[in-house]
């Protein structure tokens, strides 16, 4: 039975790095379903904290840097892919690559973009709940064949 420890510092690792977190409980011996849990309690609870913290930590993140809000929007292009793909696939396209990036960053994206809809922190941590099932399921797959 893993300690109180243990679990915090698995949550910890989802929200971290979501993507390898799975794999490494079950080559751990973790469960399927403990995994699944643990792995999707962890991520939720990076949404929450980086999707209603997200702007402030942007901004306190400029004023460290000591950047100004520019006089008039500029394009970089980083920007403009951020927003071509914004444009393409939306907050759905969101969801689908938010398990390849961490937590943090798809939760700070979902709230610059989307913190006007009040079922985005909801539909993050479903599409985490998803990408854990995913994640989970394959890592299994994958011990099964080696």
């Amino acid at each position: 039975m893993p300690g109180v420890l243990e679990i915090l510092l698995w949550m910890f690792g989802a929200v971290v790095k979501f993507l390898v977190t799975p794999s490494l409980m079950v080559a751990r011996g973790w469960g399927f379903w403990s995994t699944v849990i643990v792995t999707s309690v962890g991520a939720a609870a990076g949404v929450w904290v980086f999707f209603f913290f997200g702007k402030w930590i942007l901004k306190k993140w400029a004023e460290f840097r000591g950047e100004k809000e520019p006089k008039r929007p500029f394009f970089t292009p980083q920007r403009r892919r951020v927003v071509r793909f914004r444009r393409l696939f939306g907050m759905w396209g969101l969801l689908v690559v938010s398990g390849m990036i961490s937590v943090p960053i798809a939760s700070i994206l979902a709230a610059k973009y989307y913190q006007r809809d009040e079922r985005m922190p909801w539909i993050l941590v479903v599409a985490f709940v998803v990408w854990s099932l995913l994640l989970t399921s394959l890592s299994y797959w994958a011990i099964d064949i080696v």
